[in-house]
């Protein structure tokens, strides 16, 4: 092999693992914790290219990929604590998902059993005919802001962001309007607990606001 030949091997090998780190650092900074980090094959070839050098007595030049392995260790060590943050951070949102989940199933089950409450007490059918129509159509709201908010949570996941109409002001508009039909029916309590909702849906549109800023500047 001449030296020729073995310097364009080497800088075809250089070549080759850069642009492998430069693709997945650019992945990263998109979110795309998919992809496997590919440091620990990049070190191995830093260490074989610096092998090779010094099996063909280029002593110096080896002694420069000393640092390129050091480097991509310390690369490696900071993915590896990125990656354990992110799973931190989704497991976290699942859980504050999950509570708010479950303060919706609190206020519905509450609703239900002031509703049978009243039923024992109310004088007049007609009027608990209509307080029953009533809770039905406000329940029917709390579903349709749901099922708006899981679709439109469905399809952002895809990358389709810029492409869809964010659902989270109507959600909002419609708690708030579940919270005045609450209150009209006297129903405070239950009232009171959907102000975490709506708070909830503000949060996720300032969070849409800047997702779409960042996906409009790529």
């Amino acid at each position: 092999m001449g030296e020729k030949f073995k310097s364009q091997v080497v800088a075809e090998m250089i070549n080759n693992v850069e642009k492998i780190a430069r693709d997945y650092e650019l992945a990263i900074k998109k979110n795309k914790f998919e992809m496997k980090c590919p440091y620990p094959k990049i070190i191995k070839t830093y260490e074989s290219i610096r092998q090779t050098l010094i099996d063909y007595s280029w002593n110096e030049q080896a002694m420069i990929f000393n640092e390129q392995v050091k480097f991509y260790q310390e690369k490696l060590e900071k993915d590896i604590k990125l990656r354990e943050i992110k799973v931190q951070q989704e497991q976290k949102q699942k859980e504050i998902e999950e509570l708010y989940k479950n303060k919706e199933i609190d206020t519905i089950r509450t609703v239900i059993l002031s509703l049978n409450r009243e039923e024992n007490i109310l004088d007049f059918e007609e009027k608990k005919k209509e307080k029953i129509k009533e809770s039905e159509e406000i329940f029917n709201m709390i579903d349709n802001a749901e099922r708006m908010a899981k679709e439109y949570e469905k399809e952002i996941k895809r990358g389709r962001i810029l492409h869809l109409d964010c659902p989270y002001e109507k959600i909002i508009e419609i708690y708030e309007e579940v919270k005045k039909r609450f209150e009209s029916i006297g129903w405070k309590e239950e009232s009171s607990k959907l102000i975490d909702s709506i708070e909830y849906y503000n949060n996720k549109l300032e969070k849409d606001k800047r997702l779409r800023e960042i996906e409009a500047k790529k």
